[in-house]
């Protein structure tokens, strides 16, 4: 009778294992929606595991947990003061993703733009970007005329940044 029983947990086991394997050859491809519940998963079975830390399989890179997005504020009034430092969060955060191709949405800045004379839009952005950098900034905010918060994230599907 216990022979029976151990042989049932063992299979068990071995199910549960095989399914993890499985889904992490497949699981970068895997919706966005249903990563956080398989990194859930998986953390707890990892930690579930009676081995030493050493001989643990490691999360994908998906799992692990990134710092929260910065905020940055812009005191400048000018609006090629404005540009300026919004082409340089766009930069920065190609630099930290973009540039190493980091796979995965990523939430760099929130960019707070506590007074503005004058009007902020693509072009005036892209005039203060350096030419090799001109291709990765994908412009959604619109004009920007009044004070204003717009985020700076990396958009992996299309490899860009967006200006929100």
């Amino acid at each position: 009778m216990k022979a029976i029983a151990l042989e049932t947990i063992a299979f068990f086991l071995i199910a549960i294992v095989s399914i993890l394997v499985l889904i992490s050859f497949v699981g970068l491809n895997i919706p966005q929606a249903l990563q956080q519940g398989y990194c859930s998963l998986a953390q707890g079975f990892i930690g579930f595991l009676p081995l030493p830390e050493s001989l643990k399989p490691s999360l994908p890179s998906f799992c692990k947990k990134q710092p929260a997005q910065q905020t940055a504020y812009i005191e400048a009034e000018l609006p090629d003061r404005i540009s300026f430092e919004i082409a340089a969060y766009t930069i920065a955060c190609w630099e930290k993703t973009g540039k190493i191709n980091l796979g995965q949405n990523y939430y760099c800045y929130e960019v707070v733009i506590k007074r503005i004379k004058g009007i902020v839009n693509e072009t005036t952005v892209k005039e203060q970007i350096p030419n090799d950098y001109k291709d990765i900034l994908n412009w959604q905010a619109g004009e920007i005329s009044s004070p204003k918060s717009i985020g700076i994230y990396f958009n992996a599907t299309e490899k860009l940044i967006w200006v929100v």
